[in-house]
C-alpha cells in the first residue's frame, strides 16, 4: 500500500506526494544494475560480472539515479492516481525527489486533472432551429445525382464545351506577370458547372482553343494566402471534352440500383432517407444550441493540456484531409508565413468550446447514470454487421483486435446522452427549404 498525499494547487491542478517503501527502492536498484551488467561491456570484466560501483562510474552516477528514479515513478504512478481517484489530463512535472538506496523514496509531482463540474442546469431549456423540408423537388434532386453517378461519358471531338461537360486542359497561371508553377497544371481536369466561379469563361471553347482571363484574389477566406490582393491571370488550352450521357429514368434503372420494384419504390426509399437525414441534422443543431446555452450559463476552467490535446486532434484530421489533395500543413505554413504556434492558436477558441462540450456531455451522462448495456452493444453490433454484410462474430473479433469495442460503446453512450438532452428540453423547428449550414463545420 502506497503512502500518498494530494494537495490541490489551483483550479484543475494538484500536487501528488508519494512515498515508496525501502524494499521496492532496493529492488529497483538491483533490477537496474542486473540489466546494465548484461548490456554494457567494461574492459577487465566478463559480461554481467562488473561490480555496481564500476558500472555506476562508467554510466555516470546522475544517469543511473535518473533512470532508477524514472522507473520507480512509472511503476507506482498508475496505482497512486487510482488510489486517489485522480484523472490526469497531461504529463506530470517532477518537483521534489530524494532517491537514495536503502532508504524510502519520497517524491512529489504536479499535473493537471480533469475538471470536476459543479451543479449546472441542463433541463427545461428551449431552442428553435431549422429543419429542411423534404418534398418532390428534394427527391428529384437526389434522383438526378444518382443518374449522374451512373452516367457514361463520351469524347466530343467537334463540339463546344457546355455546362455539365468534363474537360481536360493545360492551365497556365501567372501572378503579376510571373509564372506560378504551384497553381499551374499541364493535365487539369474539371467539370464545367453552372455559374462556375473560375472557369465560366471557358464555355463555348473548342478543342485546341486557348482563352485567358484575369481575376483579382479578394476572397476573405484567402487572407493568409500569398496571392491575396494580387491579380492572377489564367490561360486555359482545351485538350479534351467528355460529355456525360444520363441513363433513362425507368423501372430497369431503379432495379439496377438495388432491391426496388420500380422507380416509385426507389423514390420512397430516397424520401425516407432524406426525412431521416433532415431529422438528424435538425436534432444536431438543437443539441449543439442547447449545449452552447449550457456553456454560456455555466462558467468553468479547462486545463490547458486538454485544450492542446483537442487542438492536436483537429490538426491531425486536417493534415489527413490535406494529404489527400497532395499538400501538407508544412506547405501551408511555408506559404502563409505563419509559425506553428500561431497556427495552433488559431484553433484555440474552437478547441476550448469543443472540450467544454465534451466535459458537459460526460457530466450529464454520469449524473443521469446513462450507460451502455450488453444488450445495447449487441444490438448495435448486429446492426453494423448487417450494414457491412459481415458475420456478427467476425465483426466482434475485428473490433476486439483494434480496440473498437470501446469506440462503439463511447458512440452509443454519446447518442443516449444526446437523446436524453433533446427529450428533456423544448425543441421547436422552423421548416425551411434549405437549412443553414453549421457554422462550425464551415470553419473546419
Amino acid at each position: 500500500m502506497l503512502n500518498t498525499q494530494v494537495q490541490e494547487l489551483e483550479a484543475n491542478k494538484v500536487a501528488l506526494t508519494v512515498e515508496v517503501e525501502k524494499e521496492k527502492v532496493n529492488a529497483a536498484y538491483n533490477s537496474f544494475f542486473s540489466r546494465a551488467a548484461r548490456q554494457i561491456r567494461i574492459p577487465g570484466f566478463r559480461q554481467g560480472k562488473a561490480p555496481r560501483n564500476v558500472i555506476a562510474a562508467a554510466m555516470g552516477q546522475e544517469y543511473v539515479k535518473a533512470q532508477i528514479e524514472e522507473e520507480l515513478i512509472q511503476e507506482v504512478y498508475a496505482q497512486a492516481i487510482k488510489d486517489n481517484k485522480l484523472q490526469p489530463v497531461g504529463r506530470f512535472e517532477l518537483v521534489e525527489s530524494n532517491l537514495k538506496e536503502n532508504e524510502p523514496y519520497k517524491f512529489k509531482i504536479q499535473f493537471e486533472v480533469r475538471p470536476k463540474l459543479g451543479e449546472f442546469n441542463y433541463k427545461g431549456m428551449s431552442t428553435q432551429v431549422q429543419r429542411e423540408i423534404v418534398d418532390e423537388e428534394s427527391v428529384d434532386k437526389v434522383i438526378e445525382q444518382v443518374r449522374e453517378q451512373q452516367s457514361k461519358t463520351e469524347a466530343i471531338e467537334d463540339g463546344e464545351l457546355t455546362v455539365g461537360d468534363y474537360f481536360s486542359a493545360k492551365l497556365e497561371v501567372t501572378c503579376e506577370g510571373e509564372p506560378e508553377e504551384e497553381l499551374s497544371d499541364d493535365k487539369m481536369t474539371h467539370k464545367l458547372l453552372k455559374d462556375d466561379k473560375l472557369f465560366a469563361f471557358c464555355e463555348g471553347m473548342k478543342i485546341g482553343e486557348s482563352r485567358t482571363t484575369q481575376r483579382k484574389n479578394e476572397d476573405e477566406s484567402q487572407k493568409d494566402s500569398k496571392y491575396y490582393g494580387k491579380t492572377l491571370e489564367y490561360k486555359v488550352t482545351l485538350t479534351r471534352i467528355s460529355r456525360p450521357t444520363l441513363p433513362e429514368l425507368n423501372d430497369e434503372f431503379a432495379q439496377r440500383l438495388g432491391d426496388y420494384k420500380d422507380v416509385e419504390a426507389l423514390k420512397v426509399r430516397i424520401r425516407e432517407d432524406l426525412e431521416e437525414r433532415s431529422k438528424f441534422d435538425a436534432e444536431e443543431r438543437a443539441f449543439d444550441d442547447i449545449l452552447s446555452k449550457i456553456i454560456e450559463e455555466y462558467k468553468f476552467d479547462v486545463p490547458e493540456a486538454m485544450i492542446q490535446s483537442t487542438i492536436d486532434f483537429f490538426i491531425q484530421g486536417l493534415d489527413r484531409r490535406w494529404r489527400q489533395f497532395g499538400t501538407t500543413i508544412q506547405d501551408y505554413l511555408r506559404n502563409s508565413g505563419k509559425d506553428v504556434h500561431e497556427f495552433r492558436e488559431s484553433f484555440r477558441e474552437r478547441a476550448l468550446r469543443q472540450t467544454k462540450m465534451m466535459l458537459i456531455i460526460d457530466a450529464i451522462g454520469e449524473r443521469e447514470n446513462i450507460e451502455v448495456t450488453d444488450a445495447d452493444y449487441r444490438e448495435e453490433i448486429e446492426k453494423r454487421a448487417k450494414e457491412y454484410n459481415m458475420p456478427v462474430e467476425k465483426l466482434l473479433e475485428t473490433l476486439a483486435q483494434n480496440d473498437g469495442e470501446e469506440n462503439v460503446k463511447f458512440s452509443l453512450r454519446s447518442q443516449k446522452i444526446r437523446d436524453f438532452i433533446l427529450k428533456n428540453n423544448e425543441v421547436k423547428y422552423d421548416m425551411v427549404k434549405e437549412a443553414d449550414e453549421n457554422k462550425e463545420d464551415d470553419e473546419a
